[in-house]
């Protein structure tokens, strides 16, 4: 038993597939309950936004494969994601192993890897394929409500009744920092993780714009 073995009629529909399967059971095992709603809520949010825009699964888009880079997507912030990168690059390394750990083909694991890796850039994401796009569209409208009006309504508040908020925004932006905190080098400048440091750690030891402008141009400068 999951959390998508009965659902409200508005997101009762999901690519049921083993690969599917095993990435809930993965996601589950690995994520603490905020997390794992969140990426679940992305699907059927990046899939609501697909109809919004007239894109088809199977025609425009592989449903499968959707699914698993929006239930994948955050895997960087956990345990078994976690490495030297910035978040979503080690989610990225970690996602695409799983898919191809499932036998599916490479073209799919590339393409999660970029969904993945990408679903915290804005204005370049969303001019990716299709999966690309949609997992950055799910995940934005989630966390922080961006183009949320493209959801259905109906599809909004089931999400939100079968998988609860849970206090998301503060403890994804919390888990952010405590990463950086204990491993520098996930540090990436001018990004999301950048902006979210500097938000909860205003004193940070990080270079901002201005120390980056007067910085040498080489080394040898």
């Amino acid at each position: 038993m999951t959390l998508l073995d009965s659902l409200p009629d508005a997101i009762a529909r999901w690519p049921r597939t083993r690969a599917t399967e095993a990435a809930v059971a993965f996601v589950t095992e690995h994520s603490p309950a905020y997390l794992l709603h969140h990426c679940l809520r992305s699907y059927f949010y990046a899939r609501s936004i697909a109809a919004t825009r007239k894109l088809l699964a199977g025609t425009d888009f592989d449903d499968e494969t959707l699914f698993l880079a929006t239930v994948l997507h955050d895997i960087g912030l956990t345990d078994e994601g976690n490495g030297p990168n910035r978040f979503e690059v080690d989610g990225a390394y970690r996602a695409a192993r799983f898919v191809r750990e499932q036998g599916l083909s490479d073209s799919a694991a590339d393409l999660v890897w970029d969904a993945v890796a990408l679903h915290t850039s804005s204005q370049i994401a969303a001019h990716k394929q299709p999966v690309v796009a949609l997992t950055h569209l799910g995940v934005g409208a989630d966390v922080f409500g961006f183009g949320a009006e493209e959801v259905d309504r109906a599809v909004l508040d089931a999400a939100r009744s079968a998988f609860p908020w849970l206090d998301l925004r503060e403890r994804i932006l919390e888990a952010v920092v405590h990463q950086v905190d204990d491993q520098p080098s996930k540090w990436a400048p001018m990004s999301f993780i950048d902006a979210t440091y500097r938000m909860l750690r205003p004193d940070n030891p990080f270079p901002g714009l201005d120390e980056l402008r007067a910085a040498p141009v080489s080394p040898s400068d």
